[in-house]
């Protein structure tokens, strides 16, 4: 039987990230993600406020004297 050749495959992402390891793409990657879910954590605590302002406050019933 004839031996096969396997090379190594690797997804187009991974080896783009192997290739950029040295440079500074990596590092602005990183700080473009936290950026990203910094703004997620904005617009959630945001949608919370909006919550909070539409809840209306319970009020107390009143004595009322029938008669």
């Amino acid at each position: 039987m004839p031996k096969k050749n396997i090379e190594s495959v690797e997804c187009p992402i991974c080896e783009m990230f192997s290739r950029a390891k040295g440079s500074g793409a990596i590092k602005h990657l990183k700080n473009a993600k936290r950026e990203m879910l910094l703004a997620m954590k904005s617009f959630i605590e945001a949608g919370l406020e909006n919550l909070d302002a539409e809840e209306k406050p319970v009020k107390k019933a009143k004595k009322v004297n029938v008669g």
